[in-house]
C-alpha cells in the first residue's frame, strides 16, 4: 500500500534531502524531470531565489511562470517532483505541456508517478485549468501509462527539437470535482 503523500514547495529545510535526490538522479543516469531540478548547481539558497523568481514571473530567463513541488510521504521523504506551468508557451503547448513530473530512481516502480500526476491534476485544477496538456517521448512506457491512468486522451505525436517523437495527451479535470 502506497503511504500518503502530499505535494510542498521546497524550503531550506529541505536542502540536504534534495541534494541526495539530485545526487541519485545523476548517479542513475537518464533526463533528470522536471527541468527545474536540472537548473540546481549545488548553490541551494541561489536555488530557491531563483525557484521564487520563476514562480512569481519576474526571472527574465524564464521561458512561463512555473511553480516546483517536491512529492513527499508522510516521514518527509522526497520521493520526487513535479514542475507547474501557469500558461502554455507555444513550445510548451507543443511539446512541454503544463507540467513535467519525475521520480527518484530509488522509488520508481512503486505506483509513485500515477501518484505525483493525481496530486499535480489537483493544483492545476485549483488554478482553475480545466484541460490539462501532459507530454512524454513516445517511447516512454511507464509514463504513457502513468498519463492514460489519470485519463489522458491521445491527442497525436510530434517531433521535438532533438529528434525525439512525444505523445500529447489531454485530461479533462472538473476544478470543483477534485
Amino acid at each position: 500500500m502506497q503511504p500518503s503523500c502530499h505535494l510542498v514547495r521546497p524550503d531550506q529545510a529541505d536542502e540536504a534531502a534534495v541534494i541526495e535526490m539530485v545526487m541519485g538522479w545523476k548517479a542513475a543516469g537518464g533526463r533528470m524531470h522536471p527541468g527545474l531540478l536540472r537548473d540546481f548547481d549545488g548553490r541551494y539558497a541561489e536555488w530557491l531565489d531563483r525557484l521564487e523568481t520563476i514562480g512569481n514571473g519576474t526571472d527574465p530567463d524564464a521561458e512561463v511562470p512555473q511553480t516546483l513541488y517536491l512529492m513527499k510521504d508522510e516521514a518527509g521523504t522526497i520521493l520526487g517532483a513535479v514542475a507547474i506551468r501557469h500558461a502554455l508557451t507555444p513550445a510548451n503547448f507543443t511539446v512541454g505541456g503544463h507540467l513535467g513530473y519525475g521520480i527518484a530512481p530509488a522509488y520508481r516502480g512503486n505506483g509513485f508517478g500515477s501518484l505525483i500526476l493525481r496530486l499535480a491534476l489537483e493544483k492545476l485544477a485549483g488554478m482553475g485549468i480545466a484541460r490539462v496538456l501532459v507530454t512524454c517521448d513516445a517511447d516512454n512506457e511507464a509514463s504513457r501509462r502513468v498519463i492514460l491512468r489519470n485519463g489522458g486522451v491521445l491527442e497525436n505525436q510530434v517531433t521535438d527539437g532533438r529528434g525525439t517523437l512525444v505523445n500529447r495527451y489531454w485530461i479533462g479535470i472538473d476544478p470543483a470535482g477534485l
